[in-house]
């Protein structure tokens, strides 16, 4: 006999993952509610029907309203199934990690060595280092804890929806678009505002510098690579770019190379409402904004910028032939001699088209096959590196290797081979798959890179995760701890929904302090890795995932 499962009602799949494959029928928890997978995509549950005897519509006794946190959801018709989702529903869980891989490359330090968690009320909980007030509790100590401890919002602050970092500056964007941030406070920002020094319980930016007290706050780029050049813009719901931090060669777009501890409304973005935006946080610096025709505007150093020699005092658009941008990455690492004296910057920078396209330069002779050996002098429109597309990293530093998420879900590499992040034998000059069966059916991508050390990280829509590449300390999640490519999947008994790291991958040999942190669909939050960061009370490693007790 077959059965049709999809005729059976309703589902319950725990958490939504953007990264999951999902059946129509599936119902999720997803922004403080239920939706219900319709059509292939998430819809608020029970929606727009005041019939009650019709399964899957909310029962209110009169007009039915959104299914959202407090509401009863029924299936009729299905054994009295009910779906609850009142916001203490099974206690106080994680529903998001902190990011901290950035999409804009393979960069050396996520965080240091923090991590955080948004729950189902809003608030937010961090463990491991405290220092200089990065874990928003008050703390400016040089500590790691290991319990999470309570972000120190003032009362009345909405919701927060997303927290991201950048080294030891932590950002929270709240519900009603309000942008937060403590930390270090490298660079002083809105120091002309009276916010200077470190910032041990969050501070809000609205209403300083250039982002006015009603503006609001929809997403946040960062940037800061191996040498820590920070840098930052913020999105507003009107698509209006701010930008402050490192601005050498501009760039940032402000019309200057001089760095800005104020952000400040990059002018062109006025007119001209962006979608996302891309940051290399390096010495060569340069920003990139995608607007919503697809289109590239750059500015910064000419060769990470794409500008070939011209380095403008403002954001270009980049003539791509028509092609429409999907997203821009790079790398900048320090190239170094057998004594280990620093020698030139060794950088690698590449566009990916909607279309799948991947295009890439570099600023040594390649003896990799990577590119041409013309480096920033080749044409970007007639030499596509790869097609086929959908995500990829690089990284340098005299040992160039590269890794791309192709659009029917393998994941491909090419270059050196250390560690086995770009290849599983051996060198290659040409794109060869890796990691076998397990990296396939990929839906996200992510790497982190030192000098030839290098970590990558991919989720598949079965909810498995595989990590690779440095492994000196249980980073694959297995429960051993040696070096080589991507031969498991992490240990997990539940499906993953999103992944994050901690600390950093690797510079030298030996040299990594790192924990992956992953949450499953029933907002568990596990981490594995070094100690210190993975709620292990004496600073033990551990090999595999271990539940951060919140």
């Amino acid at each position: 006999m077959t059965l049709d499962l999809s005729a059976l009602g309703y589902r319950w799949r725990g958490l939504y993952s953007p990264y999951l494959s999902y059946r129509d029928g599936d119902v999720v928890f997803k922004e403080g509610g239920a939706w219900v997978i319709r059509h292939g995509q998430p819809q608020p549950f029970a929606l727009g029907q005041q019939d009650a005897t019709l399964k899957g519509h909310l029962l209110t006794g009169g007009v039915s309203v959104g299914g959202f946190g407090g509401m009863v959801l029924h299936a009729n018709n299905q054994g009295g199934i009910e779906f609850r989702f009142p916001q203490d529903r099974n206690g106080t869980v994680a529903v998001s990690l902190m990011q901290t891989l950035q999409d804009s490359g393979a960069h050396y330090m996520p965080s240091n060595y923090h991590m955080m968690a948004v729950m189902t009320d809003g608030s937010v909980r961090g463990w491991g280092r405290a220092i200089n007030g990065q874990l928003g509790e008050g703390s400016t100590a040089d500590i790691y804890r290991t319990f999470p401890a309570r972000v120190a919002f003032p009362s009345g602050t909405p919701r927060i929806v997303k927290v991201l970092a950048n080294r030891a500056n932590t950002y929270y964007i709240d519900a009603e678009g309000g942008l937060w941030f403590s930390g270090d406070n490298t660079g002083n920002l809105c120091s002309g505002d009276g916010i200077t020094g470190a910032a041990p319980v969050p501070r809000r930016l609205n209403g300083r510098c250039d982002i006015a007290e009603t503006t609001r706050i929809v997403d946040l780029f960062l940037g800061s690579d191996f040498y820590a050049y920070y840098q930052a813009m913020a999105l507003d719901d009107q698509g209006r770019v701010y930008a402050w931090g490192h601005n050498r060669y501009n760039s940032l777009g402000l019309a200057s190379s001089s760095n800005t501890n104020v952000a400040t409304l990059v002018p062109f973005t006025q007119d001209v409402p962006i979608k996302t935006a891309y940051l290399n946080g390096a010495y060569y610096a340069a920003s990139h904004l995608i607007d919503y025709d697809g289109n590239c505007w750059a500015s910064g150093q000419s060769g990470a910028a794409f500008l070939g020699g011209d380095t403008p005092p403002r954001h270009l658009r980049l003539d791509l032939g028509g092609q429409r941008v999907r997203k821009v990455i790079s790398s900048e690492l320090r190239n170094f001699d057998a004594a280990g004296a620093a020698l030139d910057y060794r950088r690698v920078h590449g566009l990916i088209t909607e279309s799948g396209n991947l295009y890439v330069q570099h600023s040594t002779p390649d003896n990799t096959g990577m590119g041409t050996t013309a480096g920033y002098a080749q044409s970007l429109v007639d030499n596509p590196l790869l097609t086929g597309v959908a995500d990829a990293y690089f990284a340098n530093g005299g040992y160039l290797r590269g890794i791309a998420l192709m659009q029917d879900g393998r994941v491909m590499g090419r270059g050196y081979s250390g560690y086995g992040f770009a290849s599983d034998a051996g060198n290659t000059t040409t794109w060869l798959p890796i990691g076998g069966e397990h990296l396939t059916g990929v839906t996200k991508l992510r790497a982190t890179a030192g000098r030839y050390g290098s970590l990558g990280l991919a989720l598949r829509g079965d909810g498995r995760l595989v990590v690779w590449g440095r492994n000196e300390i249980g980073l694959h999640g297995n429960g051993v701890a040696t070096e080589g490519p991507a031969t498991g999947f992490v240990l997990s008994d539940r499906p993953l929904i999103d992944f994050s790291l901690s600390g950093y991958a690797g510079y030298g040999a030996g040299d990594v302090n790192a924990a992956v942190h992953a949450l499953n669909d029933r907002g568990q939050v596990l981490s594995w890795g070094a100690g210190n960061q993975c709620g292990d009370d004496d600073g033990d490693h551990c090999f595999s995932p271990s539940i951060i007790r919140f």
